[in-house]
C-alpha cells in the first residue's frame, strides 16, 4: 500500500498549496512560542528558587547574629546615679544598646556598645565599640558616631519596611506593646522586634524571604530604674 502512495506523491508535482504553507507556519509559530515559554519561565524559576535559598541563608544568620547580642542587653551602672538604659537609639533601622557576651579583660568582664543599623546598599552591619575607659568598675564609652572598632556587613540587601509594612526594628514595652516613641522612652523597651525582608530593597519582590523574631532584653529588669542617656 505504500508504494501506490509514494509514486502518487512523485507524480503529483503541485506541492503544497498557500493555505497549507501558511498552517504549517503557524503551527511552527506555535510550537517554539511555547517550547520558547516554557525555557523562560524555567529560567525564570530556577533565578527565584536559587535567589531564595540564598535569602534564606542570610536571613537566618543575620538573626542569630543580632539575637546572640540583643539577649545579652544590659543597663550600664553609672557612679553615684541610676543605670543609663540598656538601648541608646531606638529608630526604625537603627539599634544601639550595651551588652554583655562573654567578653573578659583579664578577670574583668567588660561591655561592650553595639549598633545594627544599614548601611548606602541597604545591607545590615553590625559595629561593636569597646570600652573607652574604666573607673572603680563603672565603664565608659565613646559615642556611637565614632569610628567603631569592629563592623562587619552580616548581609543583604534589606527591604525597610516588609512587604506587610513593618520596619526593621520595632520596640516593645513590660506587656508586649509597640512603643509609639522609643527615642523617648528608651529606659521602657524589654524586647526588639526584627523585622527582615532579605533579598532585595524592593518588598515582596519574588525570591525574598520574610522572616520575623521578637528578641527580649533578658537582662533588663522588668522593674528597673534607668535613665536616658545623654544625647
Amino acid at each position: 500500500m505504500t508504494g501506490p502512495l509514494l509514486r502518487r506523491f512523485h507524480r503529483d508535482e503541485r506541492g503544497l498549496t498557500l493555505i497549507e504553507l501558511m498552517v504549517a507556519m503557524s503551527m511552527s509559530i506555535i510550537i517554539i512560542i511555547a517550547v520558547g515559554g516554557f525555557f523562560i519561565a524555567s529560567t525564570k524559576a530556577a533565578k527565584t528558587d536559587s535567589t531564595s535559598e540564598t535569602s534564606i541563608r542570610q536571613a537566618s544568620n543575620m538573626m542569630d547574629a543580632m539575637t546572640q547580642y540583643v539577649h545579652a542587653a544590659t543597663v550600664l551602672p553609672v557612679s553615684g546615679g541610676s543605670p543609663v538604659a540598656a538601648v541608646e537609639v531606638a529608630k526604625p533601622t537603627d539599634l544601639v544598646f550595651y551588652a554583655y557576651v562573654n567578653l573578659t579583660n583579664g578577670t574583668v568582664t567588660q561591655p561592650v556598645q553595639v549598633e545594627y543599623t544599614l548601611d548606602g546598599s541597604n545591607n545590615l552591619v553590625e559595629k561593636i565599640w569597646n570600652i573607652a575607659s574604666s573607673t572603680g568598675g563603672y565603664f565608659t564609652f565613646n559615642s556611637y558616631t565614632t569610628a567603631p572598632d569592629r563592623t562587619v556587613v552580616l548581609g543583604g540587601p534589606i527591604a525597610s519596611p516588609t512587604s506587610d509594612g513593618t520596619s526593621l526594628f520595632t520596640y516593645l514595652d513590660a506587656n508586649g506593646n509597640a512603643l509609639a516613641s522609643p527615642g523617648t522612652g528608651l529606659g521602657l523597651i524589654r524586647a526588639v522586634q526584627v523585622n527582615l525582608e532579605v533579598g532585595s530593597t524592593t518588598a515582596g519582590t519574588a525570591g525574598d524571604t520574610h522572616i520575623q523574631s521578637t528578641l527580649y532584653l533578658f537582662n533588663v529588669g522588668y522593674s528597673a530604674t534607668t535613665a536616658s542617656p545623654s544625647p
